[in-house]
């Protein structure tokens, strides 16, 4: 078992505040790794692949460790592929630690075009340039750990331990440069769209394609396949303004509204208003300023939103719709999918429920 001590003194000395992280690691000698992980507060490490590294790489490796830790990135995951995920917390520690002049290994996880980016987005933009099948396959071959009691928090709670650690990392001073820019900013939807929209409805922003650059997925054999090189997303989404939502509700609703939008550079929404009757509709391109009057307070029923559908636009891929689901439910279920945004683990007579966790 090697000895890290010497390693943790030279922490404590150089780069304080990684030193005062890197003490409270438990070291475990585990040669079924490739190189290293840390599981909680545990970090397991293959004794012939530090023997390979300077002193100043393992520097590197310990400080990489730490930053997981401090940053919260394993109770940050929530739904997200384990694999993708890991992998996007590496781009954002990697680059961080480099900006903060420490020697990285030769094999790592950088890029520099995600240079002050937080895991999160890092992680929309890498799941881009992946298939599903790709990141099943991968997702299979990484090694699974029984879920802690951290993971089962939900997305407020993930994202208050990100910021309480960021204060505390404040207060023990000599704070690495840009830290605080791999904490995503609070305030925002709780909900990973990207993933329920692809869920629910496939390519649903896949418009157009294009030979330059091809498609890397068999360019290795030397074929040559036409790349995805526009994104547009359509959708209709309806909101729930009746007596029993109220305003914190609301402004729930308008904050997971404008995530989506904030996600999606190109769009056309077709938005719904809706209490007991349509108060409010209108169809908004990018570009175009999504405003719109919460107009309501009477009963719920859901009927209004699903006939006004049928008679004014094409049919969607998609309805989103924003609700308390305490109301009246069409009889027939329509001809597309419908996902049911609620802060209640309630249920549906059709489409899919996912719990809006609220702050």
């Amino acid at each position: 078992m090697l000895d890290f001590s010497p390693i943790k003194a030279k922490l404590l000395v150089d780069y304080p505040y990684f030193g005062m992280l890197v003490s409270g690691l438990e070291m475990v000698e585990n040669d079924n790794l490739e190189s290293f992980t840390l599981i909680d507060n545990r970090f397991e490490y293959r004794e012939g692949y530090f023997q390979t590294l300077s002193e100043d790489q393992v520097v590197f490796s310990l400080a990489n460790a730490a930053l997981h830790t401090v940053l919260s990135h394993p109770v940050r995951r929530g739904n997200r592929s384990p694999w993708l995920w890991y992998t996007a917390c590496e781009h954002a520690i990697n680059g961080l630690l480099i900006d903060n002049d420490f020697t990285p290994p030769e094999k790592i996880t950088y890029d520099p075009r995600f240079k002050g980016q937080y895991a999160e987005a890092i992680y929309e933009a890498l799941l881009d340039t992946i298939s599903r099948d790709e990141l099943n396959d991968k997702d299979r071959d990484t090694r699974r750990t029984e879920e802690t009691a951290d993971e089962k928090l939900h997305a407020a709670q993930r994202e208050q331990l990100a910021h309480n650690a960021l204060q505390k990392a404040q207060g023990m001073g000599s704070l690495p440069q840009g830290l605080e820019r791999l904490i995503p900013p609070m305030g925002r939807g709780t909900i990973d769209w990207r993933r329920e929209l692809r869920d629910g409805i496939g390519g649903y922003y896949m418009s157009d394609y294009g030979m330059i650059p091809p498609s890397k997925k068999l360019l290795y054999q030397g074929i040559y396949l036409p790349s995805v090189f526009s994104r547009h997303l359509e959708l209709c989404i309806a909101i729930d303004s009746s007596g029993s939502v109220d305003e914190v509700l609301l402004g729930a609703f308008i904050a997971e509204v404008e995530s989506i939008v904030e996600q999606f550079g190109s769009y056309t929404i077709t938005l719904i208003v809706c209490d007991d009757r349509i108060r409010f509709s209108q169809r908004f391109t990018n570009g175009e300023s999504l405003s719109y009057p919460l107009i309501g307070g009477g009963g719920t029923d859901f009927n209004p939103v699903f006939e006004w559908i049928a008679t004014h636009v094409t049919p969607p891929k998609m309805l989103v719709y924003f609700t308390d689901l305490e109301g009246k439910f069409p009889d027939n279920e329509p001809h597309y999918e419908t996902l049911w945004i609620t802060p209640n683990a309630g249920e549906a007579p059709f489409g899919r429920v996912v719990e809006m966790r609220m702050r």
